[in-house]
């Protein structure tokens, strides 16, 4: 493979990971307004958010299996149909149950292509020869920034989440459409004994347990971090999601730098770093809960938990001991279920004590992973 097909290759994937943020900030933007014409309280939300982990864990199984027989590149244009095709039907919904099935298919297309995108990004790496995840993680903040500032505009607009959420779901299959030629067609090598599907070895485990805490934090944001706002917000009709687009703006920057970062202070310190900048911004958010403290405290957050994951995905993927796909399916099983039960957790914890209180597990998380993060290998820089 020459250099101008990685570089189309890479350009492909960039495409894949954008328009993956674009499409998840563009509802979560809009769950407020949903919640409200469904008339769903807390619990009832969480509970209707719950789909989600369900249609995302039922696909993990299925990851692996699929990536290892068709490649990553046939799973990555098939999952992105497939989740973005749920997304008219999530404005659609006129019952929580019908809502709960679209988040069920929203979930399942959505952890595919995380895992196919992902597999294409570590073969660009190895094509390169460099670490280069955290700028493909910095593309998919860069869509889910857009996302989550055009959905407030939106709804500011009092355009109706259906037309706002089908549009973007025919905008980004077509973009899905367009690049799927340029992605890579092979993998790489394929060890035949490897299982299909694992849970992460012993040297993945710690990893996994961080990359949990990490995501948790990154799904209770994006869920509730608007109705936060919202209900410190003393006007109701200002620009509510400056929280959410703070927290989305931050964690592209984090990204963009995240390659230099991790080149200079290796994976223990990094990871140390950035859970202590994630613990600091959250309690900025919940201890003095006014508008401008919240928003710096949510944009410490994001950039707090801008580059955990891509570089755990990156180290998931050069797995000795597996390979890129099922590393990463293992190491997902257990991030994801941070990512998509924490809203649910949130939810219910909110229901019985109040949302700040409930958001207080996040500043708990940030504390674990940086404890956990002084135990990763102690012989890198």
């Amino acid at each position: 493979m020459n250099l101008s097909q990685i570089r189309m290759a890479r350009l492909a994937t960039n495409a894949l990971f954008f328009t993956n943020g674009l499409s998840f900030a563009s509802w979560a933007s809009r769950i407020p307004d949903i919640k409200e014409n469904l008339h769903l309280s807390d619990a009832a939300l969480g509970t209707v958010l719950f789909s989600a982990p369900i249609g995302s864990l039922s696909a993990l199984p299925l990851a692996g299996f699929l990536i290892h027989k068709f490649s990553s590149r046939k799973i990555a244009l098939v999952s992105t149909l497939f989740y973005l095709a749920a997304m008219p039907f999530l404005g659609l919904a006129t019952t929580a149950w019908q809502l709960a099935l679209a988040l069920f298919m929203f979930g399942f297309g959505g952890d595919l292509l995380n895992i196919s995108m992902n597999v294409q990004a570590v073969g660009i790496e190895n094509a390169l020869s460099r670490y280069i995840m955290s700028s493909f993680h910095a593309v998919f903040s860069i869509g889910f920034m857009l996302g989550a500032v055009f959905g407030g505009f939106m709804a500011s607009a009092g355009v109706l989440p259906s037309h706002h959420l089908a549009g973007t779901g025919f905008f980004t299959c077509a973009i899905g459409l367009i690049t799927f030629r340029f992605l890579l067609k092979q993998d790489g090598k394929q060890d035949q004994t490897q299982p299909l599907f694992a849970l992460p070895d012993q040297s993945l485990l710690l990893l996994s347990l961080i990359c949990f805490c990490a995501m948790l934090c990154e799904g209770a944001v994006a869920d509730w971090s608007v109705l936060y706002y919202k209900q410190v917000l003393a006007n109701t009709k200002g620009f509510v999601t400056a929280g959410f687009t703070a927290f989305s703006v931050a964690m592209v920057v984090g990204r963009l730098f995240g390659d230099y970062i991790v080149a200079n202070l290796g994976l223990r310190k990094t990871l140390f770093l950035q859970c202590v900048i994630l613990t600091v911004g959250m309690l900025m958010a919940l201890v003095w809960p006014m508008p401008v403290l919240v928003v710096f405290g949510f944009g410490f957050a994001g950039l707090g938990l801008s580059i955990i994951v891509p570089l755990i995905y990156s180290e998931a993927g050069h797995s000795a001991t597996m390979s890129a796909g099922v590393a990463l399916a293992a190491i997902t099983t257990v991030g994801m279920a941070g990512f998509l039960f924490g809203p649910v957790l949130i939810g219910y914890l909110s229901e019985y004590t109040s949302l700040r209180t409930a958001l207080g597990l996040l500043v708990v998380l940030g504390l674990v992973g940086a404890r956990l993060s002084l135990k990763v290998g102690r012989n890198d820089n």
